[in-house]
């Protein structure tokens, strides 16, 4: 049982579902509607204690799910008053959870075979925030338990709120690792730097594996061809493109002198250059006299909406979608520089 966020006409809506197994496969399906304002079910009868509302457990039961206070409590917590939360946190005696048998490494292995290594690599950097994720296919981590007996939309929900912490300056390097772009370069630097790699040429790989994503039938199981980019893999989309990576190190420009000095095909790692702006603006339907009116957020939903007329699924082109989003980097640099 977890609980599930989800954008309906623009507002946000909760609910409590639970993952169950369907023949070989983890499904999920809603249990009980909690609304906008999933708090008005909370009571707090004095300021170190609160109970849910019977109406929850009702509901439960008649979908013939038995389930404990503290499970409940836990669905809940998040939306309990701050002020209730800080004194119960003081005066709470529960046990911390852990302990347990301890898995064998080599049933832990089994017991982990099927996970997919996007969900790995995820896991791994969120609670590690490591940058090195070659030992992710290589090693079963009890970590990954969290993703064990989980349907698609249950880890997604997990994902999302574990996302929610990254800074502004961390979503786009955590894209990087996740998405495995760095095995595309063959830089030293493509483990530690990603901010250090062309820009184009991740773009365009970017893209690839989002598009070789959409299509892999162990991710996303019940995909259907033709309802267009799995929101799952626009919410990536969205990460990589809204965010810059972290300010390039101070020696970076020692550095990259010495690989200016050092290579031996300079002319084919060169960036391309710059859109006219006529162009760009042109690109994202977006007039030349209003661009510099345009907010960040303005200027990401032209995108967004240009994005969406030129993805492949939708009738447009993979060259459609590079040139689109060029046109879209290039603008957002003439904004910063501005």
């Amino acid at each position: 049982m977890y609980l599930a966020r989800q954008i309906k006409d623009g507002k946000k809506l909760y609910f409590i579902r639970e993952s169950y197994l369907d023949g070989a496969q983890w499904k999920s399906r809603d249990l009980v509607a909690l609304g906008a304002d999933p708090s008005r079910w909370i009571h707090t009868p004095a300021r170190t204690a609160y109970y849910i509302d019977e109406a929850i457990e009702d509901l439960l039961r008649d979908k013939g799910v038995q389930v404990t206070q503290d499970a409940l409590e836990a669905v809940f917590w998040p939306f309990l008053d701050p002020a209730v939360q800080r004194i119960i946190r003081r005066h709470s005696t529960r046990p911390s959870g852990k302990g347990g048998r301890r898995i064998p490494r080599s049933e832990l292995a089994e017991l982990q075979k099927a996970l997919h290594r996007f969900d790995k690599s995820r896991l791994h950097f969120l609670r590690y925030g490591a940058s090195d994720l070659r030992q992710v296919s290589s090693r079963p981590m009890r970590a990954y338990n969290r993703l064990l007996h989980k349907a698609r939309d249950e880890i997604e929900q997990m994902f999302e709120e574990m996302e929610g912490s990254l800074r502004a300056e961390e979503r786009r390097t955590y894209v990087y690792f996740i998405f495995n772009l760095g095995r595309f370069f063959s830089s030293p630097l493509a483990a530690g730097y990603p901010e250090a790699m062309d820009p184009d040429t991740m773009d365009e790989v970017f893209l690839k594996e989002v598009c070789r994503l959409q299509e892999d039938p162990l991710l996303f199981p019940d995909e259907e061809p033709g309802n267009g980019l799995n929101p799952v893999l626009v919410r990536y989309v969205i990460m990589y493109f809204d965010n810059e990576f972290r300010a390039i190190h101070p020696e970076w420009d020692y550095i990259q002198d010495f690989m200016h000095r050092h290579r031996r095909h300079r002319t084919s790692m060169r960036r391309r250059p710059r859109l006219a702006l006529e162009e760009a603006c042109g690109l994202l339907d977006i007039r030349r006299e209003r661009f510099d009116r345009l907010s960040l957020k303005e200027l990401a939903q032209h995108y967004r909406k240009k994005a969406l007329e030129c993805h492949p699924d939708r009738g447009g082109t993979h060259e459609q979608f590079i040139r689109v989003t060029r046109a879209y980097r290039d603008l957002l640099t003439r904004k910063a520089q501005a």
